[in-house]
């Protein structure tokens, strides 16, 4: 599963004095931060590093992922840029467990704290057809620092789209972000989208809760999946829905709650 951002994505109201702001998260990563992560063009990897794809999304995002010799087998991290520059950076082992991520919206980072109850595994996702999970990452902010526990679980649905000529699988999804205290701050329901030949996930239609109840749909689907070598690779600037905010982002009433998928777990 890749992973879900607790802010709204590409909103309107994060400032380049934000971005700034969070410059001390996001140099944290150190040798493996990019050269010239920040604002629009083309973008840099770290020194021993090497980027493998770009992907521009429908509302207004593009990320950017890149690997690094440094790093084990597999582990990879990702860009996410809004039209207003760089809104976080996330790393993932080779199975898509969360190891860490840097958000510029409210300056904070979040690190995986092993052992995880349950991690996420890709492999058992693809062998089964469901996967659950059950970790700790602990968060930091400006003023605070704690546990959230993040819980859900990830199935197949049998069904395939086709998005720019890639084959992708259908992947529904149900995720909950729990505090310290034991309140639900985040959750999420919706479908992600996976390509077994580039082994990438990919962000679909979700409906979001905060913690006051709040209902949000989004949908950041991608729309260009870009590979070395091909125009667009490397470029920092989303091209698609920057002008149609809405479209990505649509308050809604809470409703009903939707039958459960299979035993509770989605």
């Amino acid at each position: 599963m890749r992973a879900t951002e607790t802010r709204p994505r590409s909103s309107a109201g994060i400032g380049r004095a934000a971005i700034g702001g969070a410059a001390a998260a996001l140099w944290a990563f150190g040798p493996v931060l990019p050269a010239h992560a920040v604002g629009a063009g083309g973008f840099v990897p770290p020194s021993g590093c090497e980027s493998f794809a770009t992907v521009q999304n429908r509302a207004c995002s593009v990320s950017v992922m890149w690997r690094c010799e440094v790093a084990p087998e597999g582990d990879f991290w990702e860009a996410n840029f809004s039209f207003e520059g760089l809104e976080s950076i996330v790393a993932y082992d080779r199975d898509y467990q969360w190891l860490d991520a840097a958000y510029s919206w409210d300056s904070s980072r979040e690190a995986f704290a092993p052992p995880a109850v349950d991690p996420i595994s890709r492999g058992d996702l693809l062998e089964t057809g469901i996967d659950t999970f059950d970790f700790t990452m602990h968060r930091v902010t400006p003023d605070r620092r704690y546990d959230i526990r993040v819980v859900g679980a990830d199935m197949l649905t049998g069904i395939t789209a086709t998005i720019d000529g890639y084959m992708l699988d259908e992947v529904k999804t149900r995720l909950e972000i729990i505090d310290a205290d034991g309140v639900v701050e985040y959750a999420s329901k919706g479908t992600q989208y996976y390509s077994r030949d580039l082994g990438l996930f990919f962000y679909g239609p979700e409906e979001v809760t905060g913690p006051e109840g709040d209902v949000s749909t989004y949908d950041d689907r991608p729309a260009d999946i870009i590979l070395p070598g091909e125009p667009g690779f490397g470029d920092t600037e989303p091209l698609y829905g920057c002008n149609l905010q809405d479209a990505a982002f649509t308050p809604a009433a809470p409703g009903p709650a939707q039958k459960e998928m299979t035993d509770d777990q989605l």
